[in-house]
């Protein structure tokens, strides 16, 4: 066995705010008084205590005088009885200030009773037992109204709705039922839907909704206008839920069953709430201050455990700042704004093309009888030879070049054509200056130069003395800035 330095020890948020020792069994119901500052219990020892929440000790001697086990205790409204409901079929009304009784003992349930509550008005008490509901004057004793039998089994629990004009009650007919609370009769239901005995039902804070849990392990929500369910069952991690409470503002919802563990619920998002409250045996009976502050849990290790419930709040929180952080990205960093720079004017393209300076057109060419170069494209030349093919190490390689697009023959014929046409002007450039020179070495004589044919510069037999074009060919400035023209216009095509 491990010693208690080597145990593992609760975080601080999770340890219970104190536990109050007293009961010498079980404690079965437990209920807050109005001031938020005491706590009543009721046990299996037959008992009923009163405790003071800051300090943790009984306020007074435990109230004496039940037969059987007291299976549940309410407190007035204005805090100053203690109804008790107990298994010995009485119903006993208790003095807070004296602890000894109004009256007698009320006897009426033909068996034992299961549960006891005031109205909101703290006039009636209403109690279970016998299959019936009975109705009695909190100030005498006496019988209001009843027996109402609206079940066809036992009735293990009932609530008033907050303005005290409906009584629901739950029953091991599986159904849970509300009906009048002065007449019996039966306003809605029965609403069916658990498969097992429904044990627990209240109302919520805002009376438009009823939750009721069952041995089926599960937790409805109802809507008490059309007695239909709202949304999927809650599924509790027991298989018996034994009782349930509400937290003032109808948020959370607390369930307790034989498990060490008092289940929590979020009511608006039908989730469990991330803390855990344990015990250290299984809980019996749970309950809400009606300031919100706490939280009580009786045990069956016969203590009364007493938490912080803004734990809850805290978790909650938690939760959602962490969901927030992770859909919400991170900021952009702010970057200086620019100051908006007005547009420019619209251009309209129309007037912008009519006032376009025309081009100028370039001087006319000083020989009118050199003519075009054609651009014929030899196919001797455009054809590629063909390769034969290698034999290396006995293996035969194709080396002859693939074939070409059209538009890549195209490109190169081009490129073919103009180098062709560049060096036909050359050649008459040369030619000319030449006789230019041998024309200026003469006694004074000008000699008309002869045209040159472009389509073979080269050659003599292709020049043809013209005197009519000759003439514009005076000195070899001209000849050069011919050729220079053509040259330049060329390489533009």
């Amino acid at each position: 066995m491990l010693s208690s330095s080597s145990r593992t020890r609760r975080p601080d948020y999770v340890r219970p705010l104190r536990t109050f020792t007293g009961h010498t069994d079980t404690v079965r119901c437990v209920a807050f008084f109005p001031d938020n500052r005491r706590l009543v219990s009721s046990s299996w020892d037959n008992t009923i205590r009163i405790w003071d929440l800051e300090t943790g000790l009984q306020t007074r001697a435990p109230l004496t005088g039940h037969t059987d086990v007291v299976r549940s205790v309410a407190v007035s409204p204005n805090g100053d009885r203690i109804a008790s409901a107990s298994e010995d079929h009485t119903l006993r009304v208790w003095d807070v200030a004296t602890g000894e009784l109004l009256y007698d003992p009320v006897e009426g349930h033909a068996s034992g009773l299961w549960c006891v509550t005031f109205s909101p008005d703290g006039r009636r008490i209403a109690t279970t037992g016998d299959n019936t509901i009975r109705l009695w004057d909190a100030s005498t004793g006496g019988l209001v109204a009843g027996p109402f039998r609206s079940h066809n089994g036992n009735l293990y629990s009932l609530t008033y709705s907050p303005d005290g004009l409906e009584i629901a009650s739950a029953a091991n007919d599986k159904t849970v039922r509300v009906c009048d609370s002065d007449i019996g009769q039966m306003l809605v239901g029965p609403m069916e839907g658990h498969e097992n005995d429904v044990r627990c039902v209240l109302y919520t804070p805002d009376g438009q909704r009823l939750v009721t849990a069952s041995d089926d392990g599960t937790i409805r929500v109802w809507n008490v206008t059309t007695g239909e369910q709202i949304g999927e069952p809650l599924k509790s991690h027991t298989t018996i839920i034994t009782s349930i409470a509400i937290s003032p503002d109808g948020t959370f919802l607390a369930t307790a069953g034989p498990s060490t563990v008092m289940q929590i619920w979020n009511l608006s998002t039908r989730q469990e709430a991330n803390t855990i409250l344990r015990h250290a045996n299984d809980v019996s009976c749970v309950a809400f201050s009606l300031d919100g502050r706490y939280i009580s849990g009786g045990c069956c290790d016969f203590r009364i455990w007493l938490w912080d419930a803004s734990l809850l709040y805290r978790s909650q929180s938690s939760v959602a700042e962490l969901a927030q952080q992770i859909s919400t990205p991170p900021p952009i960093p702010s970057t200086p704004v620019l100051p908006q720079l007005p547009l420019p004017p619209e251009i309209d393209e129309s007037e912008t093309v009519r006032h376009l300076p025309t081009m100028v057109p370039l001087p006319p060419s000083p020989l009118s009888s050199i003519g075009v170069i054609p651009r014929t494209q030899n196919r001797e030349e455009d054809q590629e030879p063909v390769v034969p093919a290698k034999r290396c190490n006995n293996t035969s390689v194709d080396t002859t070049p693939r074939s070409r697009t059209p538009s890549q023959k195209n490109r190169d014929g081009t490129e073919v054509n103009r180098a062709r046409g560049i060096g036909r002007l050359t050649a008459i450039s040369r030619q000319f200056i030449k006789r230019s020179r041998r024309h200026r070495n003469n006694s004074g004589k000008r000699s008309r130069s002869p045209a040159v044919h472009l389509s073979n510069p080269s050659g003599s037999t292709q020049v043809n003395l013209d005197s009519d074009s000759a003439s514009h060919l005076e000195d070899a400035d001209e000849i050069l800035f011919l050729c220079c023209y053509f040259v330049r216009t060329k390489r533009h095509s």
